[in-house]
């Protein structure tokens, strides 16, 4: 799980928008990580100077992907002069098992944005992982959802729809300030699903939930009815 600039692209427009405005306590739903793209990129310092901060140093591991080494994601939040924690059930600061875990009673309504980059889609039971970033978050916060919707067969066990996100706001009275699809490049299919009919490639799209908790009320999971 990582932050590249095509999500800091989008952290860019939503506080351009007004939309983080009063938010310092950031939680990570999944340990994020900075990867060299990121490091690399002119949307950093864009970033940086949107924010009032002052560029992190942070040291690139000449890998594509995220390595052991890469550079915690907390560093990216500190750079613009916000507290961060990471939910995980490995490594995390606050130890939580989103398939079946609750959110300890100190952090319940503790943040003001809670980050789900490419995290939940790793975890099967889907209600409590979306009840615990619920409980997570005060009211008045912010959700950010970055998340795969098709191409990435061989990624997490879901792709989500924007029926999903629809649904959840409507079933918890969330207000939603923005819902977006993202297509991305043509990938290729792992050689794993090869031979079962599917194409040799596949177009990856990626669904930008951006969501507001109104009020207090018990978390509801909605129903597709």
């Amino acid at each position: 799980m990582a932050y590249g600039p095509f999500f800091l692209r989008h952290i860019v427009a939503l506080k351009r928008r007004g939309l983080l405005d009063g938010c310092r306590h950031i939680v990570e739903i999944g340990r994020q990580q900075i990867n060299d793209r990121l490091i690399a990129s002119p949307v950093l310092d864009e970033a940086i100077a949107l924010f009032g901060g002052k560029r992190p140093e942070l040291t690139p591991v000449g890998a594509p992907r995220i390595t052991p080494d890469s550079p915690p994601g907390g560093l990216l939040w500190s750079a613009f002069g916000m507290q961060s924690k990471s939910v995980d059930i490995d490594g995390g600061d606050i130890r939580i098992d989103l398939n079946n875990g609750r959110v300890p009673l100190r952090y319940r309504g503790a943040f003001d944005l809670a980050v789900n980059a490419g995290t939940t889609e790793h975890v099967a039971n889907q209600g409590n992982a979306f009840a615990a970033i619920h409980g997570l978050m005060r009211a008045g916060g912010l959700m950010v959802h970055q998340l795969p919707v098709c191409g990435s067969l061989s990624h997490g066990f879901f792709g989500y729809q924007p029926k999903f996100f629809h649904r959840l706001a409507k079933a918890n009275d969330y207000e939603v300030a923005e819902l977006t699809l993202l297509p991305q490049e043509e990938i290729e299919l792992p050689e794993e699903f090869r031979g079962y009919g599917l194409p040799s490639r596949v177009l990856a799209a990626t669904l930008l939930a951006v969501m507001r908790r109104k009020d207090r009320r018990k978390f509801v999971m909605p129903a597709d009815a």
